[in-house]
Formats: structure tokens, C-alpha cells, sequence
């Protein structure tokens, strides 16, 4: 049993130790990259599936240069409702495609509303050269309970009758067609040509 506790064993375990703790380390390193890069997070986010859920909806949010958006005033119109943070890797991932969607859908008469409920100081600094335009607010307390969720990013899109007409958590690729043809489709139900 003794020759078995030599300086040779207590090696062999020492090693084994260290080896498995160094593949621990780096694995660790491997994942925090993986799952923390920006872009890597955007490329492999998906297009969200649709269906529609009718909820009543009110939220009162405050832009950037501090006047007040009433959602209520929004009623009769498609409104893009997307809760994100600064902090929160999958929303600023998901933020580029947003932008885009913007871009393709504004003149659409789709309302854009991104709400964070961090300071505004923290949200302009973070927005500060990133070439966004798409509409940014921030939220002073809790939302509603219709919008309330566990997790961020979490986008409601809204109907023109006042209802929740979709409801994603987590990021998305917001301007795969999907997503343009849903928008464009819950519009056109207001259109005064249907």
C-alpha cells in the first residue's frame, strides 16, 4: 500500500489537478468570448415567430431631450415597443437589426419606441457615436404589468386597435422579412383603404 503514496503518486495528482483546473480557466475564457461578442450574438440570433395575444396596453415614457410620450396616444397606429438596458449584451446585439427595421419601416407610419429604465445620462452616453436614429426613451419606476418581464430584451409590437399583438423575450433579428411583412401587415389593417 505504500509503494502506492510515493512522491510519484502525489505528482501524478498534483498534475492532474493543475491540468484539469488550467482547462477549466480556459475554458471559461473560451465561453465568456463566445457568448459576450456583440457580433458573434447578432449573426446567430433568429427571426422571432409570430402570433397574437390581446392585451390592453398604457405606458407613459420620457424621450432623451425630456418630453413625455403617452403610448395612448399611439392608438390607431403600429407601435414597436422594445425594453433594453446598456449593461445587456443580447439587446445591444439585437440593436443593429432594429435599426434597420427603422430604416425600412419609418415611413411606414410605424411608431418606434426603445425604453430603457436606466438614467438618461447612461443611455445618451452609451447611444453617443453609434449612429442609431430609430427613437430612444427611458422609464422612471416599473412598466405596466402587460409589459413587465423577467428578462431583456423584451419587444411587444402593438397593434392600431390597442391590443398586444406579438410578444418576443430575448434578441431577435428584427429586420428579417418576416418581421417588415408582420409590421406591414398589422398596418395595413388600419389603412383606409381596407
Amino acid at each position: 500500500m505504500m509503494k502506492f503514496l510515493n512522491k510519484h503518486f502525489f505528482f501524478g495528482i498534483g498534475t492532474g489537478i493543475l491540468l484539469t483546473v488550467l482547462a477549466l480557466i480556459g475554458a471559461s475564457f473560451l465561453l465568456a468570448a463566445m457568448f459576450f461578442n456583440q457580433q458573434n450574438i447578432e449573426k446567430s440570433i433568429t427571426a422571432p415567430s409570430f402570433s397574437t395575444d390581446a392585451l390592453e396596453y398604457n405606458l407613459v415614457v420620457r424621450s432623451l431631450d425630456g418630453r413625455d410620450f403617452y403610448l395612448t396616444d399611439a392608438k390607431g397606429k403600429v407601435v414597436f415597443l422594445n425594453f433594453w438596458a446598456t449593461w445587456c449584451v443580447p439587446c445591444l446585439a439585437e440593436m443593429p437589426s432594429i435599426q434597420r427595421l427603422y430604416e425600412k419601416t419609418k415611413d411606414d407610419g410605424i411608431i418606434f419606441l426603445t425604453v430603457s429604465q436606466e438614467d438618461s445620462a447612461t443611455v445618451s452616453q452609451y447611444l453617443s457615436g453609434k449612429g442609431y436614429t430609430f427613437p430612444v426613451y427611458t422609464l422612471q419606476g416599473e412598466p405596466p404589468p402587460n409589459f413587465k418581464s423577467d428578462t431583456i430584451p423584451a419587444t411587444f409590437i402593438l397593434s392600431p386597435d390597442g391590443k398586444v399583438a406579438f410578444k418576443h423575450i430575448g434578441a431577435a433579428k428584427w429586420d428579417d422579412e418576416k418581421s417588415i411583412a408582420f409590421l406591414r401587415a398589422l398596418n395595413s389593417h388600419n389603412s383606409p383603404n381596407r
